[in-house]
């Protein structure tokens, strides 16, 4: 067996990183790598040289991070590397003064429940095909999408939608908005309070975060994010955005992998759960 070594990514460890995502057909891609590497910390796992396990924290303020990236290679499952790592993330989060919080699937739930995890609530994966297009020219000024909504692409003034984000995830991860909205093909869709982020992923287009003040405004805004997209979409609905559930299905959407939200080392969801509707995706809350 090789000898395994304990190690902590950079830049120069992207490219490892993308074997394992792709291999596990996950939709991250090079740019949400980076996110973990500047903005938090990637425990890996080489064995022989060769990176077959990771694990990924991002701190967001509020007295809590998340934990992700939870990736080991097929050949070395079940060989306690996962745990190994998680039990890394938890450590280097409590050493931040920071509660764990988390997006587990049915399996991952029992693993993290042993390690002292509980589950706030869950989360529906859903794929579909969008029926619009957004323009590939970056534009500053506001365009109206019809029903008082507007669309952005490439915001630089962003701030209102930055506040409104903090106040309902209940901790500050301006960053990764800011992150999302710097980069090519993404566009923010919002009414002034509420709001929705699209941006390009590895395998699809990624919708959310969506955040919205009653079920009828978020229906409006995932409306016009499907208008404004075309090819193939995921996004994942937390149990606040079920009533999303039947404008997915109208336009031909199925629901495909469940998630359970949990939480560590702190009581309940910080924020105001019922407005977060749609994640950012498992791996960013």
């Amino acid at each position: 067996m090789a000898a395994i070594e304990d190690v902590v990514l950079g830049h120069a460890d992207i490219a490892d990183a993308l074997l394992l995502s792709d291999e596990a057909r996950w939709n991250q891609t090079a740019a949400d790598w980076a996110v973990f590497i500047d903005h938090g910390e990637v425990f890996g796992v080489r064995a022989g040289g060769r990176l077959v396990a990771t694990a990924a924290i991002l701190p967001y303020g509020g007295g809590f991070g998340w934990v992700s990236m939870v990736l080991v290679t097929a050949d070395w499952r079940r060989r306690g590397l996962a745990s190994r790592l998680m039990n890394r993330c938890i450590a280097a989060l409590r050493a931040r003064g920071c509660a764990s919080l988390l997006d587990a699937t049915p399996e991952g739930a029992l693993v993290y429940g042993r390690l002292g995890f509980r589950s706030q609530c869950g989360m529906a994966r859903w794929r579909g095909e969008g029926f619009g297009k957004v323009s590939g020219q970056p534009v500053t000024q506001l365009q109206s999408v019809g029903d008082g909504l507007q669309r952005r692409i490439a915001v630089t003034d962003c701030g209102e939608i930055l506040a409104r984000d903090s106040q309902v995830f209940g901790g500050d991860r301006n960053f990764l908005l800011r992150n999302f909205l710097d980069r090519p093909g993404s566009a923010v869709i919002e009414d002034g309070r509420n709001f929705v982020v699209l941006r390009e992923g590895r395998r699809a287009t990624q919708i959310g975060p969506l955040i919205g003040s009653s079920d009828a405004e978020a229906r409006d805004l995932l409306e016009a994010a499907l208008a404004a997209v075309s090819g193939s979409v995921i996004l994942d609905i937390l149990d606040a955005g079920k009533g999303l559930n039947r404008v997915l299905g109208k336009h031909g959407f199925e629901a495909f992998r469940g998630f359970e939200r949990m939480v560590l080392d702190r009581h309940g969801l910080p924020g105001e759960p019922a407005a977060l509707m749609v994640a950012a995706g498992p791996e960013f809350g």
